[in-house]
C-alpha cells in the first residue's frame, strides 16, 4: 500500500512538521502537541485528497492504520490488519465515489476459506471500521461507502456439555516430551482452566504471572474496560482446581505467560482454533462444539446451581446483568426449571 506522509518533530524549530505534497508543512508547535499535529495533517491531506480527486480504498486504509493502529491493543491490530490489507489488494484501486456495496460482497466471495457465518460477519466489522473512522471525526469522505453490508448471523454458540468436555480432555491427553508436557497436554490444561473460571479464551491466552494476586485474577485490560464510565478491574476467584493447576505450570517457571503452546509462545486464536478442531475430530463431537462453549456452560451451570444474576455477571466481567441473561435459556432443562417452580411456591425439591 502507498506510504501515508508522518508527523515528525524538528528540534531546531520545536514544531511538529510533515511533508505533504512534496511541501514541508508545520502542523503544531511543542513536542506535547503530536495529537493536535496529527489533526491538523488529517486536516491537510483531506484538503489535498478532495482538491485531486484521488481518495482511494488504500489511502483510507493508509490512514487509519497510521493514525490509529498505535492506539489499537496488539491482538486488535493483528486481527484486524490481515483484513485491511486483503480488501486492499483486492479494491485498494478504486476511487472512494465509485465504492458500492457490491464491492464488499464481492471480496467476501473471494474468499470461500472463510466458511462460517461468524468469520464472514467479522470480516465485514474489521474492513467498515476504518471507513467508519474516515467518515467520522476524520470527516476524510462524505460517508462510509459500505455501510449496511451485513451477512447472514451465525448459529447461537452453545454450551459445551460435560460428556463433550471429557471426550476434548480425553483427546488432548498428550505424551509428555523431554519433561515438558505436548502441545495437547497444554491444551488440556487450557481447557480446564476455562471450565473452573468461565474466562473467555482470550483472556486466558494473554493471562500473565503478574495478573494473580492473593488467590485471584486481576485484569486491569479486559474486553468491557472500555465501556465502563468508571474503568475497573475484571477480578476472577480461583476454584481450587485451578489453583492446583496453576501451581503445576508455575513450578516449569517458562516465562511472564501463564499458557502456553508446545511452542512455548502464547496461545492465539489461530493455533487455539487448530487445537480444538483436531481434539474435536480425534473426540467426535460435533463442529458447533467450540471453545467458547466452555464459558457458556460455565454460565448456564451457574444459573442451574442457583447463582443469581447479579453475582454472575460480576463473576462472567459483564457490565450489567442484561448480558448475562442470556444464560437463562434454559427452556430444555426440564429438571431445573420443575425444581424452581417447587421454590416459587414454597416447596422443597424432592431432588
Amino acid at each position: 500500500m502507498a506510504r501515508v506522509p508522518r508527523p515528525w518533530f524538528w528540534k531546531q524549530t520545536g514544531w511538529w512538521m510533515a511533508y505533504v505534497g512534496g511541501e514541508k508543512k508545520k502542523l503544531a508547535q511543542g513536542r506535547d502537541n503530536k495529537k493536535a499535529a496529527r489533526t491538523k495533517l488529517n486536516q491537510l491531506l483531506s484538503v489535498a485528497s478532495v482538491a485531486s480527486d484521488e481518495t482511494t480504498v488504500a489511502s483510507i486504509i493508509d490512514r487509519y492504520l497510521a493514525d490509529v493502529g498505535d492506539q489499537l491493543a496488539s491482538n486488535t491490530l493483528a486481527l484486524r490488519k490481515p483484513y485491511l490489507q486483503s480488501f486492499a489488494e483486492m479494491h485498494g484501486w478504486r476511487r472512494i465515489e465509485d465504492c458500492r456495496p457490491s464491492h464488499m460482497r464481492s471480496w467476501l466471495k473471494a474468499h470461500p476459506e472463510w466458511v462460517s457465518d461468524w468469520t464472514k460477519n467479522g470480516a465485514i466489522r474489521n474492513v467498515q471500521v476504518a471507513f467508519n473512522w474516515a467518515a467520522g471525526e476524520e470527516r476524510l469522505i462524505q460517508g462510509n461507502p459500505f455501510r449496511g453490508v451485513t451477512h447472514q448471523a451465525g448459529d447461537p454458540r452453545r454450551p459445551l456439555t460435560d460428556d463433550e468436555f471429557q471426550a476434548l480432555l480425553r483427546a488432548s491427553n498428550g505424551r509428555r516430551t523431554k519433561r515438558r508436557p505436548s502441545s495437547g497436554a497444554r491444551f488440556r490444561q487450557f481447557l480446564i482452566f476455562l471450565r473452573f473460571t468461565g474466562c473467555r479464551p482470550c483472556e486466558a491466552a494473554k493471562l500473565r504471572w503478574d495478573d494473580i494476586k492473593n488467590g485471584c485474577i486481576v485484569l486491569t485490560r479486559h474486553k468491557t474496560r472500555r465501556t465502563q464510565k468508571t474503568p475497573k478491574p475484571r477480578i476472577i476467584p480461583l476454584h481450587p482446581v485451578v489453583v492446583k493447576l496453576l501451581i503445576a505450570i508455575r513450578s516449569r517457571n517458562e516465562g511472564e505467560f501463564v499458557f502456553l503452546n508446545h511452542r512455548r509462545t502464547p496461545w492465539n486464536k489461530c493455533n487455539l482454533a487448530l487445537r480444538m478442531r483436531r481434539a474435536r475430530e480425534k473426540a467426535g463431537i460435533p463442529l458447533d462444539a467450540k471453545l467458547y462453549g466452555t464459558r457458556h456452560a460455565f454460565g448456564t451451570r451457574a444459573i442451574i446451581n442457583g447463582v443469581d444474576l447479579k453475582t454472575l455477571a460480576e463473576l462472567l466481567g459483564h457490565t450489567t446483568t442484561r448480558m448475562s441473561e442470556h444464560y437463562l435459556h434454559l427452556a430444555g432443562e426440564h429438571a431445573h426449571l420443575a425444581s424452581a417452580m417447587q421454590r416459587a411456591n414454597g416447596r422443597r425439591s424432592s431432588a
